[in-house]
């Protein structure tokens, strides 16, 4: 189940410089997927948890279907939330605290019914519903929190059931809408934000023309976004928007994985796909080398925060807004408003810019952080040279002034 994965110094220098996701990155996260798997039926199985048989038995039984029905398997294994959870767990099992390891033999049956092998698969229900990670839930309110399940494809067992998931009401499939819309997994976003429930039939269409139009934006003028994208970015989960305008996130636990609230309108929802995919090149790559020198301390300032951040979040976001200055350097000569481009362009640029100098200042990075950063420098260098009309970088000016001025006010140097 497991690919091994190099990086030539040339494949990082173009990382560094903004370039394309190198070939072979599914591989790296299936493989990491596979590894925390195998740690948590280890760690279960030492710790006496009650559903580390449950995960021993889901991790044979994904082992035999990978044999059987290898591209089912593969795509179970690289679904971008099977991280989360699998991390997660992990982290609660070393911490004695709740978990649930048996989750994995509902994997195993994902599996196994995207294979649409012969095989039975046995996996005890979630409170309230039978939940097949990355491909739909069956809304069950009377089920129990691990009831046993036997799933026989296409039809499901439960409670002395028999239901034919494709012809049953109750069924919430994760729907393909250019990109998977999950919208079911109780895994599907970490952290204080919350998610979107199940979106309506009119809603997950509404997502589904929105995420065409900004896939066209991205082809037409940003056609490197556009091929990273497509090889990097698998989910779309929405989730609730702040008090004004939109977000967007990205999880390191959930390669692949994009979080967002509804966009203002296409080219929003283009810049932020522009955005998290540059946080999810990096952080595959921070998951093979250390960029930041591990138990680096101290916290800096990010001209696009308001609380100071730590090294390695310093160097997310000034890789991040790298990618969303190049999305306005192209937008300059295609948006409909070119003015607001170029203070867009500008501000973001030396907002990367600023960072990268403070991450190597810091003495933070390691020697190959150190190169990465002065490969993002050899890039913002070059665009720092573009001409941009003088009222354009004025106002960008005035923006960041006014950020670094607030900032300093609350937090002080």
């Amino acid at each position: 189940m497991i690919a091994g994965f190099g990086l030539s110094p040339a494949a990082l220098d173009d990382l560094a410089r903004g370039g394309g996701a190198p070939a072979g990155l599914a591989d790296v996260e299936r493989s990491k997927n596979v590894l925390l798997l195998r740690a948590v039926v280890a760690r279960s199985r030492a710790l006496g948890h009650p559903g580390a048989r449950a995960a021993a038995d889901g991790y044979r039984l994904l082992s035999r279907v990978e044999r059987a029905g290898p591209a089912a398997a593969a795509e179970v294994l690289g679904y971008p939330l099977l991280g989360t959870w699998a991390s997660a767990t992990l982290a609660a099992l070393a911490r004695r605290e709740e978990a649930a390891p048996q989750r994995l033999a509902a994997v195993a049956g994902s599996a196994v019914l995207l294979a649409r092998l012969p095989i039975t698969a046995r996996f005890p229900a979630e409170a309230g519903a039978v939940v097949l990670p990355g491909v739909g839930r069956l809304v069950l309110p009377g089920v129990a929190d691990g009831q046993p399940v036997t799933l026989t494809p296409p039809y499901l067992d439960v409670d002395g059931e028999r239901v034919l998931l494709t012809a049953e009401p109750r069924w919430e499939g994760v729907r393909d809408i250019g990109l998977l819309l999950d919208d079911v997994d109780p895994w599907r976003f970490p952290g204080p934000i919350p998610p979107l429930g199940r979106l309506t039939g009119t809603e997950a269409a509404a997502w589904e023309l929105l995420i065409g139009q900004a896939r066209d934006i991205l082809e037409a003028g940003h056609p490197a976004v556009a091929r990273t994208l497509d090889a990097i970015t698998k989910v779309l989960v929405p989730i609730s928007p702040p008090r004004a305008g939109t977000r967007s996130a990205t999880a390191r636990t959930a390669y692949g994985s994009v979080a967002m609230s509804w966009p203002h309108d296409a080219r929003s929802a283009a810049l932020a796909l522009a955005h998290e995919v540059q946080h999810a090149k990096l952080a595959m790559l921070m998951d093979l080398f250390d960029l930041v020198r591990p138990g680096a301390r101290g916290h800096f300032y990010a001209p696009w925060r308001d609380d100071p951040r730590p090294a390695a979040a310093l160097l997310q976001g000034a890789y991040a807004h790298m990618g969303v200055a190049g999305f306005w350097r192209a937008e300059r000569h295609l948006a409909p408003d070119p003015e607001m481009a170029h203070s867009e362009f500008v501000r973001w640029r030396d907002a990367a810019h600023e960072a990268s100098l403070t991450l190597l200042k810091s003495g933070t990075v390691t020697g190959l952080g150190r190169r990465f950063v002065e490969g993002m420098l050899e890039t913002l260098a070059a665009w720092r040279t573009d001409r941009v009309p003088a009222e354009a970088s004025a106002t960008a000016r005035r923006a960041a002034t006014r950020h670094r001025l607030q900032w300093s006010l609350r937090h002080g140097r």
